[in-house]
């Protein structure tokens, strides 16, 4: 035991160089209160105390943080011409979405299918259909829109079908009502 003491001893002294890592800041509660001051002059509310505190709650997995924040920059008023209120709005929307909200998901898809000319994006579509199988029934209007619209190819819609086919999927006036806009055929298209 003797022998090894010199190690031991370097080991202690070593042990006490290393320090604690500090205690973790406080949480904050979704409902903080986000200042928009600072929006005016670009600054995002990302990097003001309550934003800074959400945004690290958000990343760190709370669906209800990111709500909050992409709920912030979708109410705020006016034009703020130094933010990019939707990138930001966006961005926390598809972190909730992509963590199983179906709210996030669903106003993600709202702002990715932009271009009413074009299909609805893949992103989109699958967010909608994410949410229409959470219960959101506003997701089924629009994918009938969408699909009687001509604006989503019949391929994309096999399991979704599948899923409808089944008894339970949802409450059976709402299912009956997405089967049959989706067995009625598409609108004709007039392009100029």
């Amino acid at each position: 035991m003797i022998r090894h003491a010199p190690a031991l001893i370097g080991l202690l002294a070593l042990a006490g160089c290393t320090q604690a890592p500090p205690p973790p800041s406080p949480p904050c509660a979704v409902g903080t209160s986000l200042p928009t001051a600072g929006l005016a002059r670009g600054i995002p509310v990302e990097d003001t105390p309550g934003g800074h505190c959400l945004a690290d709650r958000a990343e760190a997995g709370d669906n209800d943080a990111a709500l909050r924040l992409g709920d912030f920059y979708r109410e705020l008023p006016g034009i703020l011409p130094l933010i990019d209120r939707k990138g930001h709005e966006l961005h926390w929307y598809r972190l909730a979405g992509d963590r199983g909200s179906a709210l996030g998901g669903w106003r993600a898809a709202l702002l990715i299918d932009n271009d009413r000319d074009r299909q609805v994006p893949n992103d989109a579509l699958a967010y909608v259909i994410a949410a229409l199988k959470a219960g959101i029934p506003e997701a089924g209007d629009y994918l009938v829109d969408q699909w009687q619209d001509g604006r989503i190819d019949p391929g994309k819609l096999w399991s979704l079908r599948r899923w409808l086919n089944q008894p339970g999927a949802l409450p059976a006036d709402q299912r009956a009502e997405i089967i049959a806009g989706l067995n009625a055929p598409t609108d004709e298209l007039e392009y100029e």
